[in-house]
């Protein structure tokens, strides 16, 4: 085989692989078969009518989308940041940018952690921090850091709180906007956008 033949192989191949693996994959969809050898079931059980059946759900597609009949899943394996529907969507600038500041939201409600922690460590440590100084001002000393340290606290978890229950529509926008300027290559959510931890 030529040279040039090889490199325009090699580079074929090349593309194929990081073309492949910048789209996520799509969720599994099992068959029949595959669920009942998961549920442990035989072909021949006859299911109880008054028993409910147990939904399957899919490992990993906790918050599903279905783009050109695939399944996919909107967040990374890792977290909750709609990583993957960014990439399904970054061609439309204003979806794109809603996915970014989900993202950037979701960042900084985790300050609520540092902010909750050191309330609860100023709470803690108050009448151990006022025993250090003059007897006169204790008293003052330690209700002054307990009020902060609870003030700190609830203030974090409040502001953490609204932040994610209002970012969480950031979602179900960012797909009308790419459904809006891409009526012909719509996503669509099979999920109710709520808030979650």
């Amino acid at each position: 085989m030529p040279d040039a033949m090889k490199l325009r192989v090699l580079i074929l191949i090349c593309m194929s692989t990081t073309a492949s693996a910048s789209q996520p994959s799509p969720c599994p969809n099992p068959g029949v078969e595959e669920l009942r050898v998961q549920m442990n079931s035989s072909a021949t059980e006859i299911p109880n009518p008054l028993r409910r059946p147990k939904a399957v759900r899919q490992i990993g597609c906790e918050r599903p989308f279905v783009y050109r009949g695939e399944v996919y899943t909107v967040d990374s394996p890792q977290a909750q940041d709609a990583s993957n529907l960014r990439t399904f969507v970054q061609s439309v600038p204003e979806s794109d940018e809603l996915l970014k500041s989900y993202q950037r939201r979701r960042d900084l409600s985790k300050l609520s952690a540092y902010t909750g922690t050191i309330g609860i460590l100023a709470l803690a440590l108050a009448p151990r921090i006022s025993r250090s100084v003059a007897t006169d001002s204790q008293s003052s000393l330690k209700s002054i850091l307990q009020i902060s340290g609870l003030a700190l606290t609830i203030g974090g978890f409040a502001y953490s709180f609204a932040l994610l229950k209002t970012n969480e529509t950031l979602i179900p926008r960012a797909v009308n906007a790419y459904n809006q300027a891409k009526p012909e290559d719509p996503i669509e959510l099979k999920f109710e956008a709520g808030w979650s931890f």
